[in-house]
């Protein structure tokens, strides 16, 4: 077993772990940003942005060699199908999310949310990427991926981004 699955293992069976790291986060940093609702939802078009690993099959794997994580991302269609997506992460336990993505990847829960009329319109385009990111790859994710990601929902009209994490 790698050093990231018994960590995830780690995580997964002691949440108190999680728990604790946000407390740091809050002591470190402040307040976790917050910005009111300025479209009602039932006329919003919802994009979603995970950090579990997901992308297409046919894509290029995330990096799982390099210790600093992988800050690229991929761009996953609205219309993907559970069955054209994978994961490819080492840091989290993801046996249940590869039985059904929807764990962290809610694409067929937000398309009901938009049948229902709950949701204006599920965005033409999801972003996949992968967490554990560290050093040289945290500044690439703040300089380079943030920007192009926040770019391609702009041109996308997106009014909100539900962030699912593995």
């Amino acid at each position: 077993m790698s050093m990231a699955e018994w960590l995830a293992r780690l995580y997964g069976r002691l949440p108190l772990l999680s728990t604790l790291a946000a407390r740091r986060w809050r002591a470190e940093r402040g307040a976790i940003p917050w910005a009111p609702a300025r479209v009602p939802l039932a006329g919003a078009s919802v994009a979603l942005v995970t950090s579990a690993g997901v992308h297409l099959k046919r894509d290029r794997p995330f990096d799982m060699t390099n210790p600093e994580g992988d800050a690229s991302f991929r761009v996953i269609p609205g219309d993907a199908a559970p069955g054209d997506l994978t994961i490819t992460h080492d840091y989290y336990d993801h046996r249940a999310a590869d039985r059904d993505v929807n764990c962290v990847f809610p694409l067929e829960r937000l398309h009901e949310l938009a049948r229902a009329g709950l949701v204006g319109r599920v965005a033409p385009r999801h972003i996949g990427t992968m967490g554990h990111i560290l050093g040289a790859e945290e500044r690439r994710l703040v300089s380079d991926t943030a920007p192009a990601v926040a770019r391609l929902f702009v041109e996308d009209g997106v009014d909100y981004v539900l962030a699912a994490p593995g």
